[in-house]
């Protein structure tokens, strides 16, 4: 049997990439691009790795398991959350085994054996098609499952240029804000921490209800913070736009939205979680 080397990195690659975008799907993770194609990569890598000649130790059980680590934490850091991206990742990755072997059966192919392991001979158009099947099954039906987990009270630091916002914050089920263009998960802030943000700048709860015309100002003003709207449903609320701007937090960006309403009610809090992980 001849195995091309080239094609079955990429292959894996790909299928890799479709695998921890589901995960951090599911589990709410934001999930920079760059790193989730790094971490993907890394597991193509592995996959050469692993049908070379004298390759055991890496095809063993725990050199699986070493080389699953390494690219959930190259995908998601080294924090407490990534062990639930990981989980979500192993689920995934099981759910697609399955969803090849189910498909397979209806064709049946031959059977090959490859360093001493079971290939079914699928086409790689049929396993990326497989694979894209399943993200877009997980997008679809799991997304948000990770992101429902209670309603604790966390500490979150928002920091942009050289100021640091301290705040509690609570992590509300009902919280399912997305940016549509990027998919990643929103917080909801008070009008408050905007101003405790940019404290010189008046910015009243007057103006975020008027976001479209707020943000041209503030984007000539301060371009880093790249300044956009963000279009949200609620209660009572057909249609909406909050204004939104990146913010550095626990060692990466995150998207914060600003509301015009109070945020808390004057509670022990001042912003919404919701899926975001500290």
């Amino acid at each position: 049997m001849t195995v091309y080397v080239d094609l079955l990195f990429g292959l894996n690659t790909a299928i890799n990439y479709l695998l921890l975008r589901g995960a951090a799907i599911v589990g709410g993770a934001p999930g920079r691009r760059r790193r989730l194609v790094g971490a993907a990569a890394a597991g193509g890598l592995y996959a050469v790795a692993a049908v070379l000649p004298g390759a055991a130790a890496v095809r063993s059980v725990p050199g699986q398991i070493a080389a699953a680590v390494a690219m959930v934490i190259l995908a998601f850091g080294w924090r407490r959350s990534s062990v639930k991206q990981g989980l979500y990742f192993l689920a995934l990755s099981f759910a697609l085994s399955g969803v090849v072997l189910l498909a397979v059966q209806f064709v049946e192919p031959d059977l090959k054996l490859l360093g001493g392991r079971a290939y079914y001979a699928v086409t790689t158009p049929a396993l990326l098609l497989l694979a894209g099947i399943s993200y877009a099954l997980a997008a679809l039906v799991l997304s948000g499952v990770g992101r429902h987990t209670g309603g604790d009270l966390a500490t979150l630091t928002l920091g942009f240029g050289n100021r640091q916002v301290t705040l509690r914050a609570l992590r509300d089920t009902g919280n399912t804000l997305r940016d549509p263009v990027s998919g990643e998960t929103v917080v909801v802030a008070d009008a408050s921490v905007l101003r405790r943000l940019l404290p010189s700048e008046d910015i009243s709860r007057e103006d975020l209800a008027d976001p479209a015309s707020l943000l041209p100002l503030l984007t000539r003003r301060y371009p880093a913070a790249k300044f956009r709207l963000v279009p949200f449903r609620a209660v009572g609320v057909e249609a909406g736009l909050l204004l939104a701007m990146r913010c550095r937090c626990g060692g990466r960006d995150v998207l914060v939205a600003f509301s015009p309403s109070e945020v808390g009610g004057g509670g022990p809090y001042e912003a919404l979680l919701g899926g975001v992980s500290t």
